[in-house]
């Protein structure tokens, strides 16, 4: 019986908690503006057109250290695999 109370105790805890704090200042941040503030900044900068370089924009992504996670995890696995086979027994 008390861990039955303790446990409805807890989940309605996890439950509540997250909508209680939606409400804070967030909404004062990001509500109510409604796409304004593209509008101002499209408004205040008219020189910012579609440049025809030919190349891509830099968006700050370090590719380096994608492929360096993915060979880890690639490395890992196969770790993993030849650690958990059975051995042949002679």
């Amino acid at each position: 019986m008390k861990f039955k109370a303790i446990f409805g105790v807890l989940t309605t805890a996890l439950v509540a908690v997250p909508s209680a704090l939606a409400v804070g200042s967030a909404q004062s941040v990001y509500g109510g503006t409604a796409g304004v503030s593209q509008a101002q900044v499209q408004a205040a900068s008219p020189a910012a057109t579609v440049s025809s370089s030919g190349s891509l924009p830099f968006t700050g992504l370090d590719l380096m250290l994608l492929v360096g996670g993915g060979m880890l995890l690639l490395l890992t696995g196969i770790a993993l695999y030849l650690v958990s086979r059975p051995h042949a027994s002679a």
